[in-house]
């Protein structure tokens, strides 16, 4: 079964998790959230995180993927879904350069997960400070 991702951090073509996870994926087009969300950089790793809180921040740039489901399976481990540190995938609508609307995949975190915020609410990722976790994952 194939499914649409929408990456917006470091799974993104040029940073540290494309080539490992993503890049035998289909990239369809750029896109971004339909809706605002607020995307802040946390901890001392800098790595980027958007919050489920839909309507504030702003819109979110980032890649919209055509993947399949292992893929699904094996991202869900990288981001920790459902643990207290890691990230919830969610469905939401992001909006293509053409205008198009497109329902995809996306991580995401609840606002009482996101912690040490080192960053105000950005609407794209392209910080270099980004430092992999130790657990062999990154």
């Amino acid at each position: 079964m194939e499914h649409l991702l929408f990456v917006y951090g470091t799974l993104k073509r040029g940073f540290s998790h494309h080539e490992k996870y993503l890049g035998r994926s289909v990239l369809i087009s750029r896109a971004e959230t339909s809706d605002a969300y607020p995307m802040v950089l946390c901890s001392e790793r800098y790595y980027p995180v958007m919050i489920d809180a839909m309507g504030s921040g702003q819109r979110v740039q980032g890649e919209l993927y055509r993947v399949d489901a292992a893929l699904i399976d094996n991202l869900d481990v990288l981001e920790r879904v459902n643990e207290r540190d890691g990230y919830q995938r969610r469905r939401l609508s992001t909006t293509l350069p053409d205008g198009a609307i497109k329902n995809a995949w996306c991580y995401i975190k609840a606002p009482a997960w996101v912690e040490d915020v080192r960053s105000d609410s950005l609407s794209h990722y392209d910080d270099a400070r980004y430092v992999p976790r130790d657990d062999g994952l990154d």
